[in-house]
């Protein structure tokens, strides 16, 4: 199967635990469509180059994915 490589941002808002409760969340969507997360990375809090939404940092995840 194909690797795939998928960063997502969390608001800056949420605790850490909230950020770890949404990338089990993906890894579930992700094992119910026959795929397997080989690994989860929490990159923190960062800046972001610009603002989304009148926010200026978010939490970094990056998820790689192991799927058809």
């Amino acid at each position: 199967m194909p690797l795939y490589e998928h960063v997502f941002l969390a608001r800056q808002d949420l605790s850490q635990s909230q950020v770890d409760a949404l990338a089990a969340a993906a890894t579930e969507i992700v094992e119910q469509g026959q795929g397997k997360v080989t690994k989860t990375e929490t990159w923190g809090l960062k800046n972001l180059a610009y603002k989304i939404d009148r926010n200026r940092k978010a939490h970094f995840v990056l998820l790689n994915i192991d799927a058809s």
